[in-house]
């Protein structure tokens, strides 16, 4: 396989799965309650969505054809129970960010040209520093409040 080829197989897989990661966050957007868990994975889904378009830029110009992008998407997972289990939801955004991660270190090994080493450099950037915030807010929803009753019950030593 040509390097041509191989870089647009490579990038053509890291536009699926930025179209697929952006449609999930959406969906974990629209089943979640809390405004500030719902604003953040909004941001997250729309930087995806940029992301894709940066990519499909990247191929159109080196290969000169518009990529394929369908226009039903892929099918959904209904996320209905994120609501119930916040953490479920950010372990999910979690283990998608991991393997998004990974896809693009993989692309990076494969693809040497500058201005797309570059336009990966800065997504691959982006997805870590996600990674560090969502496994903050996972230790944050780790740690419970709490309840008054409970805190009546705990025996005091004076």
């Amino acid at each position: 396989m040509s390097n041509e080829a191989v870089r647009e197989l490579t990038l053509r897989q890291l536009l699926e799965d930025n179209f697929k990661s952006s449609k999930r966050l959406r969906k974990f957007t629209e089943a979640l309650e809390e405004a500030s868990l719902k604003s953040y994975f909004q941001k997250l889904a729309s930087r995806r969505s940029q992301f894709a378009i940066e990519i499909s830029e990247e191929i159109y110009f080196f290969s000169g054809k518009k990529p394929f992008i369908p226009s039903v998407s892929y099918p959904r997972k209904t996320e209905s129970n994120c609501q119930e289990n916040k953490m479920k939801c950010i372990k999910k955004a979690l283990k998608a960010n991991k393997n998004s991660l990974l896809k693009y270190q993989e692309a990076l090994c494969r693809i040497h040209d500058g201005s797309c080493r570059e336009v990966l450099i800065r997504h691959k950037a982006h997805i870590e520093n996600w990674l560090f915030e969502l496994k903050s807010l996972k230790t944050l929803l780790g740690y419970v409040v709490p309840k008054e009753e409970e805190l009546d019950e705990i025996p005091s030593n004076s």
